[in-house]
């Protein structure tokens, strides 16, 4: 009776682990907040009565109530007034949420300023983070007084030294503000990562990439790129917490202020699952 039982505990806890080990990562990306210093100010360039702080206060609201998530991404353009005060109160908003945040500026953001005002102690401004066999790299497209993308020689180097360092059999999602990928858009592509194929000559010669994902589109998108391998590396663009934009026009439109994210479910067996979620306005 005493061996049956000590056998049932072990047959628990390996099953136990088991489950641990085959529950996938869940991250939420969030882009795009534009946030003030007030949290009564309205998004100045919408004719949609958009109120930024507020948006994301109600998307943080709802997560958190959820069950949780592994990180939290934030992929750019944090603030709309780029002011130390609208970091101030950004960190505040975020100084409770119960996971691990991931951030990176965007083209309307002011990279030192967040670095000096996002202050919390699991707000990190760092160019990596490991989740298990799960690698998240953070990519700074960002150039001051531009509004489209780029990477420096640099940057390009440093992203080859790190994949070069990933063993083979873990994984990879690259995250980013600007889009490296044309959406279709007359107006917006012309925002996009300059030079993009340097980032693809580099990220197409590692199987570890599983998938990029990116903001600054203001609405979602799915895509691909085939690597040298003959896979495919999934290309994400997630939607605004403000206020999604329309991609069929000649020039800016706007869609609906539902607040949205992207929800990514990362697999013990380098498979990506993902959602978007909306707010109702």
């Amino acid at each position: 009776m005493v061996i049956a039982l000590a056998i049932h505990k072990i047959s628990l806890y390996l099953g136990f682990k088991s489950m641990a080990e085959t529950t996938p990562l869940r991250i939420w990306q969030l882009s795009d907040t534009h946030c003030y210093a007030d949290d009564a100010s309205r998004l100045i360039w919408s004719p949609l009565p958009v109120y930024p702080n507020q948006a994301l206060m109600r998307v943080l609201s709802y997560l958190g109530q959820q069950p949780p998530c592994d990180a939290l991404v934030l992929s750019g353009d944090l603030a709309q007034e780029e002011v130390a005060a609208t970091y101030q109160r950004i960190n505040r908003l975020l100084d409770n949420f119960p996971a691990p945040i991931y951030v990176l500026p965007g083209n309307h953001d002011h990279p030192e300023l967040m670095q000096a005002e996002l202050s919390s102690s699991h707000i990190h401004l760092v160019p990596q983070a490991q989740l298990g066999d799960w690698h998240l790299l953070f990519l700074d497209s960002s150039r001051p007084l531009h509004g489209e993308g780029y990477l420096t020689t640099e940057k390009l180097d440093t992203l080859l030294n790190t994949l070069s360092q990933i063993p083979t059999e873990e994984y990879v999602v690259v995250f980013l503000h600007h889009h490296p990928l044309p959406i279709g858009s007359a107006w917006m592509d012309k925002m996009g990562l300059q030079q993009p194929e340097q980032l693809w000559a580099i990220l197409t010669n590692f199987p570890q990439v599983k998938a990029v994902a990116f903001g600054h589109i203001h609405t979602e998108f799915v895509g691909a790129v085939t690597n040298r391998q003959g896979q495919t590396i999934a290309v994400y663009g997630t939607p605004a917490t403000c206020v999604q934009l329309t991609h069929d026009e000649t020039c800016l439109g706007f869609k609906h202020a539902n607040p949205g994210w992207r929800e990514l479910e990362l697999h013990a067996d380098g498979k990506i699952t993902t959602q978007v979620h909306y707010l109702e306005a």
